[in-house]
């Protein structure tokens, strides 16, 4: 494994065989790896809601990970669809959409976590039971 050292970030940059359950960091996208697969995390604010381990690389480094799907928002995740309002708690990895106030009482739901999503962001995941 080559690394680029700098005062502030070590980068990966040869082709390594990264452990399940990390992210890595590219110029290009996130992704988390789980049994030598890459999944491609839709945003920053995706990736911040499953507060990984994150290591910095080229997409050289990633030449011999598979990449085979998205990762959308962690289980539990509040997320506000900043295009019409609408406020979503991720289940199961769908979108469930909070209809009643009381919800938030009822399942213990922080207001203060919630993150303005894009509309994209929020169809990544399918609806699912309204709160």
């Amino acid at each position: 494994m080559k690394l680029f050292k700098s005062t502030k970030i070590s980068l990966i940059t040869s082709p390594t065989n990264f452990p399940s359950g990390i992210a890595v960091k590219t110029d290009k996208a996130t992704y988390w790896i789980k049994d030598n697969k890459r999944y491609k995390l839709i945003s920053e604010r995706a990736a911040d809601s499953w507060n990984f381990t994150t290591v910095n690389a080229a997409e050289s480094a990633l030449s011999g990970i598979k990449l085979v799907g998205k990762l959308g928002f962690r289980d539990g995740t509040l997320i506000k669809n900043i295009a019409d309002g609408k406020l979503y708690l991720i289940s199961q990895n769908k979108r469930r959409h909070i209809v009643s106030p009381d919800s938030f009482e009822a399942y213990g739901l922080n207001r203060s976590r919630i993150i303005e999503v894009s509309e994209a962001e929020t169809n990544m995941h399918n609806l699912g039971e309204e709160l």
